[in-house]
């Protein structure tokens, strides 16, 4: 998978050990368990998205990119929603999206200078353009920049706090007057804009981005574990 493509929500994987277990007799006193008498235990994952507080500021940006193309994208697929729903969604993240390209950008390591165009362009680009759309269309209706902070911390806030078994990210509850001003701009979104599943602009798995994957699987660990970097 390309570093920033559209994620899907990744399964958890196990490491097992190399080393052969050995069996023994237990000693007369110790009774025998058997299997039925063992109980499963339900192990519930981890919530929020890997990597957002990371001390390294381009980690922490492109597990906020990364995270959000996953949550709209898997809210797409997977989530029933109604399409206004979905880009009430999407114009909630926007606001965010466009500062997290921005941080990317501006936190690019020098070592990555060769592949910077590519993914500032091609990769990130068409995610953070259509983000930036959807500022438009959120400025139009009436949001002032007060709200379009609220909304950035919002999305912020539901990524920290995202369950992976969610289909659908949960977000904190709004003003009653911004919801309300967020209901009408989704509508206009949504019969204005291409839903953000069938985007043809967002199809971006053929761009090639070696070096970056490389660089995010060593430098960024915390974000393997929704697919960033493995496609070495």
């Amino acid at each position: 998978m390309a570093a920033g493509g559209l994620l899907c929500v990744s399964g958890c994987s196990s490491s097992g050990s190399s080393e052969r277990s050995t069996t023994s007799i237990p000693p007369a006193e110790v009774p025998v368990r058997t299997a039925e008498a063992v109980q499963p235990v339900a192990i519930s994952e981890a919530t929020g998205v890997p990597g957002l507080s990371a001390i390294d500021p381009f980690c922490a940006a492109w597990a906020g990119y990364a995270g959000t193309v996953q949550a709209l994208g898997v809210a797409a697929s997977f989530g029933d929603l109604p399409s206004d729903r979905l880009a009430a969604l999407e114009l909630v993240a926007a606001p965010r999206l466009v500062e997290i390209a921005a941080a990317i950008e501006a936190s690019w390591p020098s070592e990555l200078e060769q592949e910077r165009a590519v993914v500032i362009d091609q990769l990130i680009g068409p995610y953070a353009r259509r983000a930036q759309r959807g500022v438009d269309a959120l400025t139009a209706a009436g949001l002032t920049a007060a709200d379009l902070a609220t909304l950035s911390s919002a999305w912020q806030t539901s990524l920290v706090r995202r369950d992976p078994q969610d289909a659908v990210i949960e977000l904190p509850a709004l003003d009653g007057e911004l919801q309300t001003t967020l209901d009408a701009a989704a509508r206009a979104f949504d019969a204005a804009v291409t839903p953000f599943a069938a985007d043809p602009s967002l199809s971006v798995g053929d761009v090639s981005t070696p070096a970056t994957d490389a660089y995010l699987s060593e430098h960024c660990p915390d974000l393997a574990s929704i697919g960033v970097g493995d496609a070495l």
